[in-house]
């Protein structure tokens, strides 16, 4: 596999500076961020976020976080299956299947906490819109940490899933705010 140097070089560096095997505590907490990450619980948010949104008579909107929810699945899958980057060669933490590039997990957090700022930046002024912008990128910078820590991931293949995320969440957005021009 022939990697950029600097590619090969971040991820050296992540792995140095996320690897604690020993500390229980730390593994349990990074295996939380993996779990509330996955697939089923992004579309499950989907699903509830996209059900407030009819009760609030925003069709365009509730078809179009739902719409975004389900196609996270196929676009992390179709992905991984284009690049078809092999996995560390670590013991991972977690079980792990298909391949490394992107993080699914990433795409479906910037997924899971942007619909979720969508749907409450509704109702909050712009500080409270600033504290829960805060917040979401605590929350995916945690899932991205996790990853990596966990052993299933590369420090590039979160920032991948990391940008193809926000470009997903940016082309839904763009969608649902057309219904508002």
């Amino acid at each position: 596999m022939t990697t950029p140097p600097f590619l090969t070089a971040m991820d050296e560096w992540g792995m140095k500076t996320t690897a604690d095997s020993d500390d229980q505590t730390t593994i349990q907490i990074a295996r939380f961020f993996s779990i509330v990450t996955s697939y089923k619980v992004c579309l499950t948010t989907g699903f509830i976020v996209s059900f407030i949104f009819i009760y609030l008579n925003k069709y365009r909107t509730s078809f179009f976080i739902l719409l975004g929810a389900a196609c996270t699945k196929l676009i992390s899958t179709g992905l991984k299956d284009f690049f078809s980057r092999e996995r560390l060669l670590v013991d991972s933490f977690v079980s792990v299947n298909g391949g490394a590039f992107p993080s699914a997990h990433m795409i479906y957090a910037v997924f899971l906490t942007g619909s979720l700022f969508i749907l409450f930046s509704v109702y909050l002024k712009r500080t409270g819109r600033g504290i829960l912008m805060v917040c979401g990128f605590l929350v995916v910078g945690m899932v991205g940490w996790s990853r990596v820590h966990l052993g299933a991931h590369y420090l590039s293949d979160v920032l991948g899933g990391f940008f193809i995320g926000v470009v997903w969440l940016l082309v839904m957005d763009f969608f649902i705010t057309k219904e508002n021009l």
